[in-house]
């Protein structure tokens, strides 16, 4: 699969044999997840060089510039250079760190990824954006900066936990909802999840290349997460981004018709979907103080608002549309109906 996002060319390869494509790159240097090289140190070591590897502790308290500058000295004492390669293994945070630093440092190096969860496989690794996290707001610093490759081997997916697992499913069932996307038929049939994967690639990059930078209809894409973010940011991400997107679409549902943008039918077969896939359906009850006290400030920094606040709401099952708002409170109290009190 060959795509091109502004003026690079992006190469998605589905890769069975990883160790042979690593001796490729073995002098290249490797930002891997702590926990995933010491389930796979036998593909790791012997193959690269360990002077050229730093583990990363993949967890969202530690998505922040801290780590950021941690990899640039790294980067610095084994002389990287503007024209190393940075090759990323991991889930999304991993991938997300790894590319922004990449981006930064001496202006942009050669960059890799190779995620190894669901949600890096459809989402994280793909579209070409970065971030880390700022005061408490999910991805509050990034930029745009697509690989030259991302490499996918679904055999990782094999010790994913599978709450982790389903969390990725999440973006699935989101682009599922997408006007262009072939994936409602697709998981009516139970496909292969290689294809769906692939789907949800061509589903995701066809809005990228119109809209790289996320000016408009790649917007889309953020069905969910408005509502989502907040939840993850109240929770201290103790609230999974798969859960809290999850219950974001539900929150987008549920905004759409009360807003009178489509009737209980269509809402019916929206959430049958969710629903079908045991997606999360509420979240804990005792972050409903959280929500009501910061709430609104993490709204109004959300990535996508301006003036007023954007919405991805229904207008269909799969017909999307952007709702501007200057009404946080009205936001706010449809995400406090899914507390589970």
């Amino acid at each position: 699969m060959r795509y091109r996002l502004n003026n690079i060319m992006q190469e998605i390869e589905f890769q069975v044999d990883l160790k042979k494509v690593l001796s490729k790159y073995q002098e290249e240097y490797f930002i891997i997840d702590s926990i995933l090289y010491k389930l796979y140190k036998e593909l790791f070591v012997g193959a690269l060089n360990p002077k050229k590897i730093f583990q990363l502790v993949a967890k969202e308290k530690n998505k922040n510039i801290d780590t950021v500058l941690n990899i640039y000295e790294f980067f610095l004492q084994s002389n990287a250079t503007r024209n190393s390669c940075i090759i990323a293994i991991g889930g999304g945070i991993t991938t997300d760190i790894a590319a922004f630093a990449a981006s930064t440092y001496k202006r942009g190096c050669g960059l890799i990824l190779i995620p190894t969860t669901l949600l890096g496989m459809v989402d994280a690794a793909i579209g070409g954006k970065t971030g880390i996290n700022y005061e408490n707001i999910k991805n509050g610093i990034g930029s745009f900066y697509p690989a030259e490759k991302v490499i996918i081997n679904t055999d990782f997916l094999g010790t994913q936990l599978e709450a982790d697992y389903k969390g990725g499913f999440v973006e699935i069932i989101k682009m599922s909802f997408l006007p262009t996307s072939n994936l409602p038929e697709m998981l009516n049939n139970e496909q292969n999840i290689e294809e769906i994967i692939k789907e949800a690639i061509r589903t995701k990059i066809k809005l990228c290349q119109q809209d790289l930078h996320d000016k408009s209809s790649r917007r889309l894409l953020n069905l969910g997460h408005t509502f989502g973010h907040i939840l993850e940011s109240i929770s201290n991400y103790k609230i999974p981004h798969g859960a809290a997107v999850a219950v974001g679409i539900r929150a987008a549902i549920r905004f759409s018709l009360k807003k009178g943008f489509i009737d209980s039918e269509v809402y019916r077969r929206i959430e049958k979907r969710l629903d079908k896939f045991d997606l999360p359906a509420s979240f804990p009850g005792k972050y409903l103080p959280q929500l009501l006290e910061k709430g609104i400030f993490i709204l109004k920094q959300d990535k996508k608002a301006d003036d007023k606040l954007n919405l991805v709401l229904f207008k269909g099952l799969q017909e999307l549309f952007f709702y501007k708002t200057e009404n946080s409170i009205e936001v706010i109290s449809t995400l406090q109906e899914f507390a589970d009190v």
